[in-house]
């Protein structure tokens, strides 16, 4: 064989060798990945509300924050978001006993997902 015929068939067989690790690859988490058991969505929900009740606080601050960076004006962070963290601690808290007290008594599958949104705050 010529040197530029033989060159070009190296070069294909080689692209397509490359192309196979594509394959190989490929993964669909929903199919892979085991579903979790009704144990481990348990303990997901005790830390979930174990961290509601030690960062619960933190609502206060993370709504100034919130609040500055959307430009809402100066009596507006002083007099209405202290209002509005101090509820939101206060749900984010109470949310986390809740979660604290009922996650090893839960019977029904939905009772697993989170109550508020965002589920963690860090």
């Amino acid at each position: 064989m010529r040197p530029k015929v033989l060159l070009l068939v190296i070069l294909v067989i080689t692209l397509m060798l490359q192309s196979l690790a594509v394959f190989a690859q490929e993964y669909n988490p929903d199919e892979d990945l085991p579903k979790p058991s009704r144990f481990e969505k348990s303990l997901t929900k005790l830390g979930r509300g174990l961290s509601n009740i030690m960062f619960g606080w933190a609502e206060v601050p993370l709504t100034f924050d919130r609040k500055l960076k959307e430009g809402k004006p100066f009596g507006y962070l002083f007099g209405v978001v202290p209002v509005l963290g101090t509820a939101r601690a206060i749900m984010r808290t109470g949310t986390g006993v809740f979660e604290v007290v009922t996650f090893p008594i839960t019977d029904k599958e939905i009772n697993y997902q989170p109550i508020l949104e965002p589920e963690f705050l860090f």
